[in-house]
């Protein structure tokens, strides 16, 4: 499955820690605060597992957003993306 996270992780090492992880599982970093990649259900639950881990403070927050097939082909980057590794299976429209 397809994934989009975003987060707002106050503490630098903690956010530095988040970011390594996510990259492990094979994530690809779209912005400062986000990830998008492709993972299958076994890494979806070490995902949910790192990102409980992380989510320490009292003002963090993360997001994992799942998405379908349908709306990753409606994916669209504006502007000079942060990023041009592959985000996993599928096209990326760059606009």
């Amino acid at each position: 499955m397809r994934v989009l996270v975003i987060y707002d992780i106050s503490d630098n090492a903690i956010r530095s820690k988040l970011a390594d992880d996510l990259i492990r599982l094979g994530l690809t970093r779209i912005q400062r605060s986000a990830f998008m990649g492709y993972i299958n259900s076994s890494r979806w639950k070490d995902l949910v597992r790192v990102c409980q881990r992380w989510c320490r403070g009292p003002n963090d927050v993360i997001h994992i957003v799942p998405l379908c097939d349908y709306d990753w082909r409606k994916v669209r980057v504006f502007g000079r993306p942060y990023s041009h590794k592959p985000l996993g299976s599928g096209v990326i429209t760059y606009v």
